[in-house]
């Protein structure tokens, strides 16, 4: 029997964090494509850089002295860092378990009668820089890596023995963002050529443009 996707909100006691990022809308909402489990966390950003790198293949032909490249693609990697603290030893357990969801995100989920395992595919939703410019919050993401660090010098939270918590930790990720295509010349040219078209590129190139 599935289980049913699992939405994990944000603690949202009277003094944590999570209660001023519920007030303000600021949440960082990650979906799991495969399962629909999806968690959120309060949208402390540190840190965020987005780099887009041109793919190329190089050919060399004789009597030529420069090569010939071809572009291929173009990889979108992204990076941020984003704070998570604990104001009570009821928001450390949950945060606990929030962490705990998101890295099991990782891991491959074999599909039903075959050997392959759907990949860490995540849905980022919250970073409105990372957004594309589409109507779409979502962000799709093959997710690489996922480091979570504690921030020693800001201390711990120790209810009972054998217990312990950060006051605040640091959650990595770098991941690929992936780019919506169009999937035929004719797809393209019949929104390129719609009057509801505002962008300065064909719908092969990715939306940057919204207009307000």
């Amino acid at each position: 029997m599935p289980v049913q996707p699992i939405m994990r909100e944000m603690f949202k006691g009277a003094t944590s964090t999570g209660a001023e990022a519920v007030g303000r809308d600021y949440r960082l909402i990650f979906v799991h494509q495969a399962t629909g489990h999806s968690v959120e966390f309060p949208a402390t950003i540190q840190s965020f850089s987005d780099s887009h790198v041109p793919e190329f293949s190089e050919r060399v032909f004789a009597g030529k002295m420069d090569p010939i490249y071809q572009q291929s693609a173009v990889a979108r990697e992204i990076e941020f860092t984003f704070v998570v603290a604990n104001g009570s030893v009821e928001e450390a357990r949950h945060n606990r378990q929030s962490v705990n969801l998101l890295i099991q995100m990782l891991y491959p989920q074999l599909q039903e009668g075959s050997d392959l395992a759907y990949g860490s595919y995540i849905n980022v939703k919250g970073l409105s820089f990372l957004n594309d410019g589409n109507d779409d919050p979502n962000v799709a993401c093959l997710v690489r890596n996922i480091t979570y660090s504690l921030n020693i010098d800001q201390g711990f939270i120790t209810p009972s023995k054998g217990e312990i918590y950060p006051i605040l930790l640091e959650i990595s990720i770098s991941a690929q963002a992936l780019i919506p295509t169009i999937h035929s010349f004719e797809e393209a040219d019949q929104l390129f050529n719609s009057e509801e078209w505002q962008q300065p590129y064909p719908p092969s190139y990715p939306n940057y443009y919204k207009k307000i």
